[in-house]
């Protein structure tokens, strides 16, 4: 079933919050890295980084 949320503007982006379902199914956590990849026909897919792979941040 798919999961709807609104968009918000904080700053001069435009916000998207992942819900508490996939928070917990995908055990994202504040300061997680997330990787946003845009795909054909205006899909967007989003992907939890390892942390501890990532270089950077």
């Amino acid at each position: 079933m798919p999961l709807t949320r609104k968009t918000r503007v904080s700053g001069s982006s435009i916000v998207v919050t992942i819900p508490s379902q996939l928070v917990e199914a995908f055990d994202i956590n504040r300061g997680d890295i997330v990787e946003i990849i845009p795909l054909k026909n205006g899909e967007i897919k989003i992907k939890k980084i390892d942390n501890h792979c990532s270089s950077g941040g």
